[in-house]
């Protein structure tokens, strides 16, 4: 594959292939959701946030941010989810349907009765084991989650606020999660992971389906607002589960003329830009090394990498000067724009992307793109500032800055 690089980002084009849609991952299942997540009490819909001061500048139609940050009180996305996934297995475990019961009945003094001695296990780089620790703490049970070495401090102390047990590792995030896997067979305990292999499909699965209910939300927010519909979606993907829920209700909510989109990896931990370079399925190990941790991982979710290799148009891979530079943006917006507090892996990757498209150091990456004046992006702020410390290096400090126009 063709491989263009802007000022350190590579960009590299999807393969032209007939669209896989995925059987699970449609706007009807995602209304279905949404009437679950009315029943749960600290559920709101996050706000969609129109930047046009920036738009205007970059010489694009429209720039939406969904930003999660507001999310349940919880910072970021991913207790949407955590919530979905284990409301899922409780419904298995218990018989039932979603669509016949409501959150306080998972809730009841009869199902705690048969789930009390449940003990839910995770790998996560932050934000998916706040979302379990959130989910079994309302539960009334265990939650135990493990983290890869080098994980921020505030991290930790987040999901154990929740009532999480937290171990940091000395491993990557993909070593991480292989250990997680023995544990969880030795004690018999839940394994909830959004991050799929072989056999273990399900359970990522129902949660990449959970983070439809983001996607619907936008998307009935910007027809609401009697806005055009998204002609670009960017989409970060760590190990793809986030990608694969946006990314398959938009393919199908928009099957006869679908969304130009964009996958966003940190150049160190590229699975899904490798994986698309080989035209097959491929992993990247080591360090893994990037300021944006919650998209630090080198194996590409399974079931993810078969829709998002045909509804792809580009896959980048990006340095961590974007992320900060996008981070910047947000914190100091133009005109009348809403201020957003992006973390390092949350909306400021696609917006320090597009913030270098009328640069001379980038010329050429808003054609590569498909940008013009009709152009309306969508992007998800996926996480606030979850590293209150590194936020206020980056924003403040001005760490990362952009190479050859600092």
């Amino acid at each position: 594959m063709t491989v263009q690089v802007f000022n350190g980002c590579k960009v590299s084009s999807g393969k032209k292939q007939a669209i896989e849609k995925s059987n699970f991952l449609t706007v009807k299942k995602a209304e279905e959701i949404k009437d679950f997540f009315k029943t749960v009490e600290e559920y709101k819909e996050t706000p969609l946030v129109s930047l046009d001061s920036l738009a205007e500048k970059l010489g694009v139609k429209k720039i939406y941010v969904k930003d999660e940050s507001t999310r349940m009180g919880l910072n970021a996305f991913k207790v949407i989810g955590g919530l979905y996934g284990i409301s899922k297995i409780l419904c298995e475990k218990l018989n039932v349907e979603l669509h016949e019961i409501t959150f306080d009945y998972l809730l009841s003094e009869e199902v705690y009765e048969v789930i009390k001695d449940f003990v839910f296990i995770s790998a996560t780089d932050g934000n998916h084991g706040k979302g379990i620790a959130w989910m079994a703490n309302k539960l009334g049970c265990k939650c135990v989650i493990y983290m890869p070495k080098n994980t921020v401090s505030s991290r930790v102390e987040a999901i154990e606020s929740l009532g999480g047990t937290v171990h940091v590792t000395e491993m990557n995030y993909d070593d991480t999660m292989r250990e997680v896997v023995k544990i969880a067979e030795e004690n018999n305990w839940y394994h909830v992971q959004d991050q799929a292999w072989g056999e273990y499909t399900t359970i990522p699965n129902w949660i990449s389906e959970g983070y439809m209910l983001i996607a619907h939300e936008a998307n009935e927010q910007m027809i609401a607002d009697e806005t055009p519909a998204p002609t670009h979606i960017m989409l970060q993907a760590g190990a793809g589960s986030f990608a694969f829920g946006i990314a398959g209700y938009y393919a199908d909510a928009y099957a006869n003329n679908k969304p130009h989109m964009t996958i966003l990896e940190p150049e160190n931990a590229a699975c899904y830009f490798e994986s698309i370079q080989q035209d097959r399925y491929t992993t990247v190990s080591g360090e893994l090394k990037t300021i944006m941790a919650g998209l630090s991982v080198g194996e590409p979710n399974t079931e993810a990498w078969t829709t998002l290799k045909a509804v792809t148009d580009a896959f980048v891979t990006l340095p961590d000067y974007v992320s900060a530079r996008g981070m910047r943006v947000l914190a100091s917006p133009l005109g009348t724009d809403q201020r957003v507090v992006s973390g390092e892996s949350g909306s400021s990757i696609g917006i320090g992307l597009l913030s270098l498209v009328d640069t001379k150091e980038a010329a050429g990456l808003k054609e590569t793109l498909q940008l013009d004046e009709h152009s309306v992006v969508l992007l998800f702020n996926t996480e606030g500032n979850t590293d209150p410390e590194g936020y206020e290096n980056i924003v403040w400090g001005g760490c990362y800055p952009t190479p050859t126009m600092s």
